[in-house]
């Protein structure tokens, strides 16, 4: 870390742009230092929108065929152990990159994607779905995040298989041999020293 100090005589007879670098740069440190704690809403978070099931299954209807999009849609639904009562849902952006392995510039192609399929929807170019904090979080309304989750269950329950959800064991055809995976011995004849 290099650290430099100048003083208000320095700092005006800089040039503008190193004047509004400096500025940005200090602005971004003050902010970091008073950023907010993780589990509050975002500053503009009355704007965000309730997003009905309804709505949220005709979201994914209108950008099913955008791999990504769609893969961050359904991620907005993941379980993170939020309070059911608050009124936002908080998603950590880093876990959102990570589980999508996408990168910030990707991951906000994909929300600005989804956002327009939403105002598209709703006819109102302001509609917004999605608040955003200092210490690294998006948020949806909590109904949003209730909307997309009851849709991701129903794909999941529509895409497995019936024998799936069965309590009876699966009858495997006799001539299947699977190969036995792990040690080439019996483990418990091994004295432990």
């Amino acid at each position: 870390m290099t650290s430099f100090t100048f003083t208000i005589e320095d700092l005006k007879s800089a040039p503008a742009d190193v004047r509004r670098w400096l500025l940005g740069r200090i602005e971004s440190d003050l902010l970091t230092l008073g950023s907010l704690p993780p589990n509050s809403p975002p500053v503009h978070a009355l704007a965000l929108a309730a997003c009905t099931a309804d709505e949220a299954a005709r979201i994914f209807e209108s950008i099913k065929d955008d791999f990504a999009a769609t893969h961050v849609f359904l991620e907005l639904a993941r379980e993170t152990g939020n309070d059911p009562a608050a009124q936002f849902h908080p998603i950590n952006v880093d876990t959102l990159t990570r589980n999508t392995r996408l990168d910030g510039r990707l991951l906000v192609s994909c929300l600005r994607t989804i956002n327009c399929a939403f105002q598209e929807l709703r006819d109102d170019p302001r509609a917004t779905l999605f608040g955003f904090d200092q210490a690294n979080h998006v948020y949806v309304h909590e109904t949003t995040y209730r909307s997309i989750r009851d849709l991701w269950l129903t794909l999941v329950r529509l895409h497995t298989p019936a024998e799936a959800n069965s309590a009876e064991p699966v009858d495997w055809p006799p001539d299947f041999q699977p190969r036995q995976l792990g040690p080439s011995e019996d483990v418990a004849t091994h004295r432990q020293h």
